[in-house]
């Protein structure tokens, strides 16, 4: 199948591979055979995808929504680490999210079980720490789920 709307298409096409990495973990929880399957890694890539391709086209429609509305409308916000700054809205926190991914200035964070409980972000800026922040991998699923309805409401 073609990509007729890429932003609308591409948001559709990961949050139906999302989708199914839910439903394959959920076979195997119930002790079906099914393939092993990496849900943070996939999530990890289905938000960089989300994040890059169509920020570019898409980010000055990003609404400054103030991070307290925010967390009313139930958005996770991550949690700025050490002295840095706590993101301000909503474009804010995506732009930061999007820069930090793609970068790949990301470290995961086990729950000392072999799995990968939260995830820490950062932005640099002439090789200097302008921002870092911890989030669950719960909390940037919600994220990027939400993001995926705001790329299809556009």
């Amino acid at each position: 199948m073609m990509y007729e709307e890429v932003i609308r298409d591409f948001a559709q096409r990961t949050q139906k591979n999302l989708q199914a990495i839910e439903y394959l973990l959920k076979e195997r929880k119930e002790g079906r055979e099914v393939p092993e399957v990496f849900e943070t890694t996939q999530l990890v890539n289905s938000t960089l995808g989300l994040l890059v391709f169509p920020q570019q086209q898409f980010v000055n429609d990003i609404p400054e929504t103030p991070i307290n509305e925010l967390k009313k409308m139930g958005w996770p916000v991550p949690k700025a680490c050490s002295a840095f700054p706590q993101v301000k809205n909503l474009n804010q926190l995506i732009r930061n999210l999007r820069n930090a991914i793609a970068h790949f200035n990301i470290e995961f964070i086990g729950d000392g079980q072999n799995q990968v409980s939260f995830i820490k972000v950062w932005n640099c800026r002439d090789n200097r720490k302008t921002w870092e922040a911890k989030l669950s991998v719960s909390d940037l699923q919600s994220i990027t789920e939400r993001f995926i309805e705001l790329l299809l409401n556009k």
